[in-house]
């Protein structure tokens, strides 16, 4: 924001300006147009005022950003987020991918090593007997995945939960 005093050393700036360069020209011998010098100066004053305005406001500006809506809760795993939003895209997209299939055998896998000591990965025959005959049918699927619905999903990860 600009005072009157800024506005002042303004106008004052481009009269010093217009006045060394009337006085600069009559020095060289250059027959200057005072009035034709006048506009010029005030033009190029005017265009140094409204860019070092401009810059003035550019540099002041603060851009905080306050999150109303955070993604997730504090305190809220972010695992379970994911799996939520995961579990969701499932039930909703257009094609079903492996992304919710594939989590769901980590999860089974993760739950065999920390339980029994079982890879999924290292002894799938032991892991799919541990696992279940409906964990199981899971493990031998191949791509297009089938779209499970809430009920299945429920059940696998109960399963999961019991071993």
């Amino acid at each position: 924001m600009t005072t009157g005093r800024t506005w002042l050393q303004r106008v004052g700036f481009a009269v010093a300006a217009w006045i060394i360069v009337c006085g600069a020209a009559l020095f060289l011998e250059m027959d200057p147009q005072p009035v034709l010098l006048a506009i010029l100066v005030a033009a190029a004053t005017l265009t140094l005022v409204l860019f070092l305005d401009a810059s003035e406001v550019a540099a002041s500006t603060r851009w905080t950003v306050e999150d109303t809506d955070p993604t997730r809760e504090p305190g809220e795993d972010r695992r379970l987020a994911t799996l939520t939003r995961m579990v969701s895209s499932h039930l909703v997209a257009h094609t079903v991918d492996e992304q919710l299939h594939r989590e769901v055998l980590h999860l089974l896998d993760q739950r065999l090593v920390a339980v029994h000591g079982v890879s999924l990965q290292a002894d799938p025959e032991r892991a799919a007997a541990l696992a279940g005959p409906g964990l199981a049918a899971l493990i031998e699927q191949r791509p297009p995945y089938p779209r499970l619905t809430t009920d299945q999903i429920d059940v696998l990860v109960r399963r999961i939960e019991e071993l």
